[in-house]
């Protein structure tokens, strides 16, 4: 009789303890809002549904709720994905996208015809033009989608490389978090500074020179580690003034300067993506609120000359 109470507690403790846990889990459920959130900003915000997704945020869902590949970003290309594979975790490794250059689209003016057809489409509202008029691409707003190609009925829209100002103005360059080299030329590098030769020793000798009262030692090591987050937000790198008295008191000769101003360069072009990126997704949402005021206004029409015709019941 003995021999059979200890399983029969065991299973009774599980089922305690399944049931309490489904509770739990009712009760609070998990909150992936934020996860969406980060793989969203991870994302080019290009729109252009290259994935098979309608834009940028119901792929990073896709990604989240759905555990769709991770790899299905041209624009984003091999930077993306790495950055997609280091935060959700791959079941099985596949091949990064090939992103192609920076296109944009270009409209023919003697062929186009004004039949606005390419306006809806266009995910940033790019594209100027109205009924019967000639329309242009504001080329430094286009994301090159091509979602505007197949809409024109007169084949006048085409892609080609995108101007200087568009490459410079687009969001990219790679996000740099690998340790790399200094540059050996005067300019500054756009690669993340490391150590020289001689090696931090943690005098301390670099802090008390600094004229902004800035930690200097504590911001090499943050960005000799690739915690830039830490040294920017909480270290005080941007109020660096780059005055060279933190490298005159160090001992091994380390750059510290030079360092910390391409640090500041960097987290200064990180900035200007993030804005790219939330400057888009916001043209976006708007695209999709004037697309919806515009059903509304034509259902509303509809019904007011059904009314009028005395057909609406």
């Amino acid at each position: 009789m003995t021999l059979w109470i200890t399983p029969l507690l065991l299973v009774a403790a599980l089922l305690m303890f399944a049931i309490a846990y489904a509770r739990l889990v009712k009760t609070y459920p998990l909150k992936t809002d934020a996860l969406v959130d980060t793989v969203d900003l991870l994302l080019p915000q290009t729109q252009c549904a290259q994935c098979g997704y309608p834009g940028c945020r119901p792929y990073a869902e896709a990604v989240v709720h759905q555990h769709a590949a991770l790899n299905l970003c041209p624009p984003g290309g091999q930077q993306v994905h790495i950055a997609l594979t280091e935060l959700i975790g791959e079941t099985e490794p596949t091949l990064a996208p090939q992103p192609s250059g920076a296109m944009v689209a270009y409209i023919n003016e003697n062929e186009c015809i004004g039949c606005t057809l390419c306006l809806p489409p266009c995910p940033v509202d790019a594209i100027v033009g109205a009924s019967n008029l000639m329309h242009t691409v504001v080329n430094f707003q286009c994301t090159g989608c091509e979602l505007c190609i197949p809409a024109c009925p007169v084949d006048c829209i085409t892609l080609l490389p995108a101007p200087e100002r568009a490459i410079n103005t687009r969001h990219k360059k790679p996000r740099l978090t690998a340790k790399k080299t200094l540059s050996t030329n005067n300019q500054r590098s756009t690669e993340r500074p490391t150590t020289v030769s001689h090696g931090c020793i943690n005098c301390g000798q670099c802090n008390p020179v600094c004229p902004v009262n800035l930690s200097a030692q504590e911001l090499f090591q943050a960005l000799n580690t690739s915690q830039r987050h830490v040294a920017t937000n909480h270290l005080g790198l941007m109020n660096c003034i780059e005055c060279g008295l933190c490298d005159r008191a160090c001992p091994s000769q380390i750059p510290l300067a030079h360092i910390f101003a391409e640090a500041k360069d960097i987290e200064a072009t990180l900035e200007l993506e993030d804005k790219a990126k939330q400057h888009y997704k916001n043209r976006y949402h708007a695209h999709l609120a004037r697309i919806a005021r515009e059903e509304q206004t034509s259902l509303s029409k509809r019904e007011q000359r059904l009314k009028n015709a005395g057909r609406w019941s």
